[in-house]
């Protein structure tokens, strides 16, 4: 078995949230990320679905922290479509350090709808960043010490045309901001399509029967064939846990 899967997993914590990914793809959010380095942190706020390429073997703890429903979808269905895997940066690296400086030196006193193109490839590094071990708040669960690189995490980051607004510094992402910049990309969908699915992932068996009707619902368009070599890659959060 390879330390990374042939397929990109994202997990979610209710069957309804999966039932809306199989039915309308996956919907591109805000979220706030903290990138520390020697010459301080990176605060910003941009829109992105969050996957990983962690094998089923070692799901568990992914599982525990994320949520028992997910969907797997091929490798070259990433590939397609942009994603990437995360830019890893130690707390006390020099190439923080020196993205820090170059950052901050190029948009001093420039608002990001002054950016140039050339300033937009620059931004995009900072999309994709994430520090290899730092705070984690989690709800109740709070750990001074996470290794995020062990998430494996790979990013679908819209462009700027279609999701224009990023927040860097001083900006307070509240709920009520998170919202209305949510809303301002409502309509904003990252699509798949049947033959692109390898896994489906629901907590217990009780519910194979609900998430079958889903995909006659959702992929109507699709050929019986197709719908039905769907319902073969149906598997359980227990089967995970004790199976790989």
């Amino acid at each position: 078995m390879g330390l990374s899967s042939n397929s990109i997993m994202h997990f979610t914590n209710s069957a309804d949230s999966l039932k809306g990914i199989l039915k309308e793809g996956f919907r591109v959010k805000y979220c706030l990320e903290n990138v520390e380095t020697p010459n301080g942190a990176l605060h910003y706020s941009i829109p992105m679905v969050s996957f990983c390429d962690i094998p089923l073997s070692e799901m568990k703890a992914h599982i525990l922290k994320y949520g028992g429903y997910g969907i797997g979808l091929k490798r070259e269905w990433a590939q397609l479509n942009g994603l990437n895997p995360v830019l890893y940066i130690d707390s006390k690296s020099t190439l923080g350090a020196g993205f820090h400086t170059s950052f901050y030196s190029m948009f001093k006193d420039k608002k990001i709808s002054e950016l140039t193109e050339i300033d937009d490839n620059f931004v995009d590094v900072i999309r994709y960043m994430k520090n290899y071990e730092g705070k984690l708040i989690r709800g109740s669960v709070e750990n001074l010490a996470y290794r995020f690189a062990d998430e494996k995490e790979w990013r679908y980051v819209p462009g700027r045309k279609l999701a224009p607004q990023i927040l860097i510094r001083g900006t307070v992402l509240t709920p009520e901001r998170k919202l209305k910049l949510n809303n301002n990309i409502s309509g904003l969908r990252l699509p798949f399509e049947p033959k692109d699915i390898k896994y489906i992932i629901i907590n217990d068996d009780s519910e194979i029967g609900e998430i079958i009707d889903c995909l006659r619902s959702a992929f109507s368009n699709s050929s019986l064939m197709d719908i039905e070599r769907l319902f073969s890659r149906i598997t359980t959060t227990e089967q995970i846990i004790t199976d790989f």
